[in-house]
């Protein structure tokens, strides 16, 4: 019952998404809890509805939906208000979204905008209605002159839903691309969701877009401040100058000294071997950009990934036109054998090594001084 109601929890509580899982996976219990099951109020209260018994989480989850609903309208209705009465005191919001760089870029422009302001941001992944909800009842108060405010959606309607609750003065747009493509359906779904931002904030404030990202430049309005465009030694140099850009505009001009989030492109040393460390997630740009900047190095160099999660039926073909970029990578450790791992196999062209789990790849490095890029770090239910 804990491995299900796990992997229910991973999938965000939707019913058919677990369904796909647990057909793939009938008999999967031992899992590598990589993100282990967090025992929030909702996941409690469908244990205890369930009686333990897998199979009535879905009648759990019929019971607790209309109270969910009237929750989460009242929850949204609380901040609102909330927000409203700071705003008339000087505070001003920004909302950042996008298909990845979402959290470096927020990161960055907080470490950026303190030098001058208080300034509060959600934490983590803190991007759905309750989890921003949850930091500005908490939190946010008069004393703060800037919220902002990561921004994540599975579909249409959910950026807009957000905005509605924040009321962003301030957006920025990082990029778009395949992510999610297996929630979204089409990349045409994706514009329209990310764009909801674009569309709130344009009659009410200021907009940076990264015009790197040629789905993004090619469906912005006019008049909007852009990066993204320069060359850059390292991947994170390109969410640097977003951020600078948008503290421009919010009077925070000249350089500050910012520090990398955790597992995004980190150098890490252990003896003799150079890890580079972008675990946290990962997408086709940011891969793209995770195997150059590994070229950039001199040695042995290594990859280890499990591939991209959520590319729906371009899953194969995404992999397979990612895997003919490791060329010139001399070792190429897959986790798991499955459409992702194949399809990177079958780009490259060559032969790669397969192991279980992320834990066992650092035994089979080649060399003992060598550059190991760790791309991606899918949670259990991938």
């Amino acid at each position: 019952m804990k491995a299900h109601l796990h992997i229910l929890q991973l999938e965000g509580y939707d019913p058919v998404r677990f369904l796909r899982w647990w057909i793939k996976n009938p008999f999967k219990f031992n899992l590598e809890s990589k993100k282990p099951l967090v025992w929030t109020g909702k996941a409690k209260l469908i244990y205890w509805l369930s009686g333990g018994f897998w199979p009535l989480m879905f009648m759990a989850l019929m019971i607790l939906w209309p109270f969910e609903e009237s929750y989460r309208w009242y929850v949204k209705r609380k901040t609102r208000e909330k927000i409203k009465n700071l705003k008339k005191g000087g505070l001003r919001v920004i909302g950042i979204t996008g298909s990845y760089g979402k959290t470096s870029i927020k990161e960055f422009l907080h470490q950026i905008l303190s030098s001058k302001y208080r300034v509060l941001r959600t934490p983590e992944t803190y991007n759905t209605v309750l989890g921003i909800a949850r930091v500005a009842d908490l939190e946010l108060d008069e004393t703060y002159d800037y919220f902002i405010c990561e921004m994540g959606a599975y579909k249409e309607g959910e950026i807009v839903e957000l905005c509605r609750m924040v009321e962003p003065d301030y957006g920025i747009l990082t990029g778009i691309n395949e992510q999610h493509l297996e929630r979204f359906g089409s990349i045409e779904n994706t514009i329209k969701a990310k764009f909801e931002l674009v569309e709130f904030v344009k009659e009410r404030g200021r907009l940076v877009l990264n015009f790197g990202n040629e789905l993004v430049k090619k469906n912005a309005p006019v008049g909007v401040a852009t990066y993204g465009q320069g060359k850059y030694k390292h991947p994170s140099e390109q969410n640097i100058e977003g951020a600078e850009k948008m503290a421009r505009i919010l009077g925070v001009d000249g350089k500050v000294k910012v520090k990398l989030p955790p597992h995004r492109l980190t150098l890490v040393k252990r003896g003799n071997v150079t890890i580079i460390d972008d675990a946290y997630s990962s997408n086709v740009d940011g891969f793209k950009k995770a195997v150059e900047y590994l070229k950039t190095f001199t040695g042995w160099k290594v990859i280890v990934t499990p591939g991209i999660a959520e590319l729906g039926r371009e899953t194969k073909r995404i992999h397979q036109e990612l895997g003919k970029l490791l060329t010139g990578i001399d070792q190429v450790i897959l986790v798991g054998k499955n459409d992702r791992t194949r399809g990177l196999k079958t780009g490259m062209g060559r032969t790669g090594e397969y192991v279980e789990r992320v834990g066992e790849a650092m035994e089979r490095v080649q060399k003992t001084k060598a550059i190991v890029l760790f791309e991606n770090d899918l949670p259990d239910n991938y």
